[in-house]
């Protein structure tokens, strides 16, 4: 009797022993999901900070280069913008809070340079010719505000956590163009692009149906008029001309009327007068035109998608007999608009992130 006695308390004595440390387990693991879940808490936060550190910083940036002409922002070098560029990004860091504590950004953790999506790595620091910024907001000790502190995880030596986030804001493909932003009614097929040497490359406007063309003529999404004809081209031309007629704003979501056809010899006219009134001294005109979605430089005809913007110098009109319309395609323009367009060679002003 006595030895079962015995037996059963040794019982009880071990269950009461696995219990204790079953339920030491047990708040262990739950203090450390409470750490876990505040550190989590403050990644986010560092991520929504760098996130939107970068893009103030690339949007300073963009308007940087808005102040400038294309010849200009070819040379451009961000040197003596650097400090007003990373200011941008520590200013608005500064109005956030990762883990109950604001968020300071050190000089050395914004970096300027390039992005490009085809290339690897896909950002590279520079300050020639920069559209892209990148910014990596901290909780750790390298930074003035020191690691992220933990609640329960100091039981097991665990005082505090080193957290950090990277966010990247590039100029992207222009997406968007302002009312008036497209002078003239041409516009490049999509297919022209996808050689990667397109830059500064020679493009025949007209005629549309040359080998050396890979573009066409359309009346914008003009609503009054049913069919993209002659007379409508000729119309729309004029009023450019004119003055009584402007672009509207435009995006990628917009489908042009594409005419599809030749000029007569009244259009071609009025495309000479429009661009002999804009060309500059040295014969120039510098246009935004539409990016049309084609999968080949056919002649253009209906109503098409249009799927970004690029930015051409028409150097000629040529009357008769040729009736031609020369130009060439430009690369690293940035324009005031907004990103997130494909890569045509032109860039928006306000910023997307990117990384």
């Amino acid at each position: 009797m006595r030895s079962q006695r015995l037996t059963i308390g040794n019982e009880r004595g071990a269950v009461a022993i696995f219990v204790a440390l079953t339920l030491t387990m047990f708040i262990g693991v739950a203090a450390l999901a409470v750490d876990v879940g505040y550190m989590m808490v403050g990644k986010t936060e560092l991520q929504r900070t760098a996130d939107a550190a970068a893009l103030a910083a690339t949007r300073r940036l963009g308007y940087i280069y808005e102040g400038m002409s294309y010849t200009e922002q070819q040379v451009y070098d961000a040197t003596g913008d650097a400090a007003v560029i990373q200011n941008a990004a520590i200013d608005v860091a500064s109005q956030n809070r990762a883990a109950g504590t604001s968020v300071v950004i050190n000089t050395a953790d914004i970096q300027i340079g390039t992005w490009n999506q085809a290339r690897n790595p896909r950002f590279v620091e520079t300050l020639s010719q920069p559209n892209a910024v990148q910014v990596t907001a901290r909780r750790d000790g390298t930074a003035s505000t020191g690691p992220i502190g933990t609640f329960f995880a100091r039981i097991f030596g665990i005082d505090n956590v080193n957290v950090s986030a990277e966010a990247t804001a590039a100029l992207t493909g222009q997406s968007t163009v302002a009312e008036g932003g497209l002078p003239v009614p041409i516009g490049i097929s999509q297919y022209f692009f996808s050689n990667p040497e397109f830059c500064h490359d020679n493009i025949t406007f007209y005629p549309a149906n040359s080998p050396e063309s890979c573009a066409g003529w359309h009346i914008f999404d003009r609503t009054e008029y049913n069919n993209a004809n002659d007379q409508a081209l000729r119309t729309t031309i004029g009023q450019l001309d004119s003055g009584t007629y402007t672009s509207p704003a435009l995006d990628t979501d917009s489908i042009f009327k594409f005419t599809g056809g030749t000029m007569s010899q009244q259009t071609f006219e009025a495309m000479k007068n429009l661009y002999d009134h804009n060309k500059d001294a040295s014969g120039d005109w510098q246009v935004a035109v539409p990016v049309y979605q084609a999968t080949d430089c056919a002649n253009p005809n209906g109503s098409i998608p249009i799927v970004g913007f690029a930015t051409v110098v028409i150097t000629d009109v040529l009357d008769a007999p040729t009736h031609t319309v020369l130009g060439r395609v430009e690369c690293n323009y940035v324009d005031t608009g907004r990103g997130g367009g494909g890569n045509y060679g032109t860039m928006g002003t306000i910023p997307g992130l990117v990384q």
